[in-house]
């Protein structure tokens, strides 16, 4: 699981929610931004993960999800053999089944709860502040969440102050949010295993 808290670092590209992103950030060398906000990604997915420990019975959302997608695959076995007493064998557990997998999203929903105030706080009044609207370059272009020629043109364009219109000096730059989410995908599943947070699969 992503625990970056990747939705509030989308959702607050949208106009109207984006935070101000300053133009003379704190980490001007784009080799120390990148770096430390690696580290600061991975200490949140960290502090996520320890907040999710202390909130979350791990063992009983495993066993919750194990038994939910064993069940579903056994449905789905028997409706793709017409088996009729077995579909009705199992509908009759389906309402526990149901009851299971809405416990568990609300075990899952509990730390997120307690995280996301925080988190876009930070976002909003702590980070832009302090790397600016991009913090790294990428040698692979990845749209959205990526500087673009398109986009270098129209942020290098002055405002009525003076001012450059957008974060994007360069293309393959990537976006703060983009970098943080990368970072998050790249070291959940490490962090998820160091403190035992791990859930199995639905597969």
């Amino acid at each position: 699981m992503v625990i970056i808290d990747p939705i509030s670092a989308i959702i607050m590209q949208l106009p109207g929610l984006a935070p101000h992103y300053t133009q003379h950030p704190v980490f001007k060398n784009m080799i120390t931004a990148t770096v430390v906000a690696s580290l600061i990604s991975i200490g949140m997915n960290f502090a996520f993960a320890m907040l999710r420990k202390k909130t979350t019975d791990i063992e009983k959302m495993s066993r919750i999800m194990k038994e939910t997608s064993e069940w579903r695959k056994q449905y789905t076995d028997a409706i793709r053999k017409q088996d009729k007493p077995r579909i009705e064998e199992l509908k009759k557990r389906q309402a526990y089944v149901n009851k299971m997998a809405i416990e568990m999203q609300q075990q899952q929903m509990r730390p997120m709860f307690i995280y996301m105030i925080p988190s876009f706080l930070i976002w909003i009044l702590v980070f832009p502040l302090v790397f600016g609207g991009t913090v790294s370059l990428s040698p692979i272009y990845i749209p959205w969440i990526m500087c673009s020629s398109d986009n270098v043109k129209t942020d290098m364009q002055l405002d009525a102050n003076g001012n450059h219109k957008g974060s994007c000096t360069a293309p393959d730059e990537v976006y703060l949010w983009g970098w943080f989410l990368i970072t998050s995908f790249s070291f959940s599943g490490i962090i998820a295993k160091v403190t035992k947070t791990a859930l199995p699969s639905m597969t």
